[in-house]
């Protein structure tokens, strides 16, 4: 643990942030379909450019948080993170045409950015080892019960009009306020020039960009899950629309166990981790394909979230692994970047798909998806069981 000696307050603090990773997500995926009546000309893909539209900003404000943290105390540029991200996020309430709310929306996004790879960085430099992945697994499964009650929240609001589920985004507004009690100062890393270029802050390693992709892809294949329910289960005609908010909340539900007992499967798994977790998600997808009923499809749900769930904390838990002390801000920026890179890039990947094979069907999207991630988890065991034996090795020769 850090200098500072942490309360039970701050720590709570610190777990609350993440509430908002992707609530700009979880209050807007449930409402596509309400939103669609309202604006009956609109495609598919400009319905999901209203999910999406935060990230173009998110992404290089997320990049931009890290560096700025080399400067600035970390909790003061989460609370003016929060304060955008709340007013923005409120604002389409009071829109009147699709150009207005898209606006907005994107502002959103720049206070989305600044909130999202702080808090990892200020538990990283506060915990160590196991203690420390906890706490990024905590983190997940906190960014996963907002998407849970969140989504229930906006399947009833929406009884409403397709307006009302904005007012949500105040909840962010509250939880600044929290953090400007709570949250535990974390100035800027004092840097001492030294010749030993394993302690210097400049020119990250090459793994923080495979990192980066990593977390993209796997949000980008979870995100073709969340952004088409509403609009999956309005064309097959599963369940009733209320029940949408519960259908998108599953995964990020699921998610919350599969963060909490990530250290423990961590530790026991080790290498073959991210196998049995990418497998598990293939499972997923494979249901969803064949899925006809609400029940099924609440079952596919459940294998997604809980194998995608796993993911995120490995790549963080890693991140802080492969960098110093240093470089963590930075780091963190980038790799968390890969979050909503992968919502942004979901509906393009989507549009390309549809375009390339003139396969529109969602159904046919979700069965792409099994099989890419089936091809991914024969792939990541080879490289378990290679990295395995070359373990095996060492301790023989030893």
């Amino acid at each position: 643990m850090g200098n500072i000696k942490l309360s039970k307050f701050n720590i709570f603090t610190m777990l609350l942030i993440p509430f908002v990773w992707i609530y700009e997500l979880s209050v807007v995926a449930p409402i596509l379909g309400e939103v669609s009546k309202a604006f009956p000309n609109s495609s598919t893909f400009e319905l999901q450019m209203i999910v999406i539209m935060p990230f173009f900003t998110s992404i290089p404000f997320s990049i931009i948080a890290g560096k700025l943290a080399k400067k600035y105390d970390k909790k003061i540029l989460i609370i003016i993170g929060l304060l955008i991200y709340g007013m923005a996020g409120i604002l389409p309430f009071f829109c009147q045409t699709m150009s207005q709310v898209l606006i907005f929306r994107l502002l959103t996004g720049i206070g989305v950015g600044m909130v999202l790879p702080l808090p990892n960085a200020i538990i990283a430099e506060n915990f160590t080892g196991t203690r420390r992945e906890r706490m990024l697994g905590a983190a997940t499964g906190v960014a996963n019960v907002a998407n849970v009650l969140d989504s229930i929240a906006v399947g009833f609001i929406l009884l409403y009009g397709w307006k009302y589920p904005f007012l949500c985004f105040s909840v962010c507004l509250v939880i600044m306020v929290v953090a400007m009690v709570g949250l535990p100062k974390s100035p800027p890393v004092i840097h001492e020039e030294e010749k030993d270029e394993n302690t210097s802050e400049k020119g990250l390693p090459k793994v923080v960009y495979g990192l980066l992709i990593f977390m993209a892809v796997n949000w980008m294949i979870f995100a073709f899950n969340i952004n088409n329910t509403a609009l999956f289960m309005d064309t097959e005609q599963i369940g009733l629309p209320w029940m949408i908010g519960i259908a998108i909340s599953l995964p990020g539900g699921i998610s919350i166990i599969s963060g909490l007992v990530f250290p423990n499967l961590y530790h026991k798994t080790k290498n073959y981790l991210v196998p049995i977790a990418v497998a598990i998600f293939a499972a997923g997808y494979v249901v969803m394909y064949f899925t006809h009923d609400f029940a099924t499809q609440c079952v596919a749900n459940c294998l997604i979230g809980f194998g995608s769930g796993m993911i995120p904390p490995y790549i963080l838990n890693l991140t802080s692994q492969k960098v110093n002390k240093y470089q963590r801000d930075a780091a963190y920026g980038i790799v968390t970047a890969g979050i909503h890179i992968g919502f942004l890039a979901s509906p393009f990947v989507q549009l390309f798909i549809s375009t390339v094979t003139g396969i529109e069907a969602f159904r046919s999207l979700y069965g792409m998806c099994a099989v890419a991630l089936v091809i991914c988890t024969i792939i990541s065991l080879m490289i378990a069981m290679k990295q395995q034996n070359s373990v095996i090795a060492k301790e023989v020769k030893c």
